[in-house]
């Protein structure tokens, strides 16, 4: 009997470390399938922030593209008055030498 006391006792024991272990279980099923529900949705916004991104870095690109041509025409503007003022320069030294 006192055997059987003490294996009561350690089977009292057991269950109620496997009923603590199953509680714990339970739990951490519970968040997982509340993280699995929400994953849609994450995924989905993780997708729409994707498509922000790309068109983000393509409006960027035309920006710099533009810059870039808006550059080469005031370096071409430049070089045109300076044209037009060297011409200006040489017509006026030819209309000082007739005169």
């Amino acid at each position: 009997t006192n055997d059987a006391t003490i294996l009561q006792a350690s089977l009292e024991s057991i269950r109620n470390s496997l009923a603590e272990e199953l509680v714990k279980l339970t739990e951490q099923c519970e968040k997982l399938r509340n993280e699995a529900a929400a994953l849609p949705g994450l995924k989905a916004e993780l997708e729409a922030l994707k498509q922000r991104h790309f068109h983000a870095l393509e409006l960027m690109g035309e920006r710099d593209e533009e810059l870039e041509e808006l550059r080469n025409d005031i370096v071409d503007l430049k070089d045109m008055y300076r044209e037009q003022v060297d011409l200006l320069v040489s017509q006026l030294h030819t209309l000082g030498a007739r005169v």
